[in-house]
C-alpha cells in the first residue's frame, strides 16, 4: 500500500473530503489529490502537516503494507480501531475473543484429548483400522 492509498484510507476514516483535509492541514486541494493518486512524492513538511491533521502516527501514513510485517500491520489496524466509538470497539473485542476461543477449541479437538483424557470419536482404534482396510 502506497502513501497515496494510506492517505486516502486515513482521510476516509476521519470522514473528511479532500477539500476538508486540505483546509485542515493548509495544503492545496490539488496537492492532496496528487498525493492520493501517487502522482507526486510529498515534502517532509507536507507529511508532518498531514500527520497532524489526520492525528495519526507516521507509520500509519508511511508504511507500505505489502512490505510491513504482520505485526506491523496489526499495530496499524489497532491504531485505527482505537479511534472508533466504544460500541464498535466492544464489537471488535468480542469478535477477536470469540475467534481466539474457537482457535483454542479447534486445537484441543485436533489433539484428540481434553483435560488429559482421550476424546471418544465413536469408534475404537481397531474399528478405525478395519475401516481403513476396506
Amino acid at each position: 500500500m502506497s502513501i497515496g492509498e494510506n492517505l486516502k484510507r486515513l482521510r476516509r476514516d476521519k470522514k473528511l473530503t479532500q477539500g476538508e483535509l486540505a483546509d485542515k492541514c493548509g495544503i492545496r486541494l490539488g496537492q492532496i489529490s496528487k498525493i492520493e493518486r501517487n502522482d507526486t512524492d510529498p515534502k517532509l513538511s507536507t507529511i508532518y502537516a498531514l500527520i497532524n491533521a489526520l492525528e495519526c502516527t507516521p507509520n500509519a501514513l508511511l508504511n507500505d503494507i505489502s512490505k510491513t510485517s504482520l505485526d506491523g500491520c496489526l499495530t496499524i489496524a489497532v491504531e485505527r480501531m482505537q479511534k472508533l466509538p466504544d460500541r464498535n470497539k466492544n464489537i471488535l473485542l468480542d469478535v477477536i475473543d470469540k475467534y481466539c476461543i474457537a482457535e483454542s477449541m479447534q486445537y484441543l479437538l485436533e489433539r484428540k484429548t481434553l483435560f488429559g483424557a482421550s476424546l471418544f470419536v465413536g469408534k475404537t482404534e481397531e474399528m478405525s483400522k478395519k475401516d481403513e482396510e476396506i
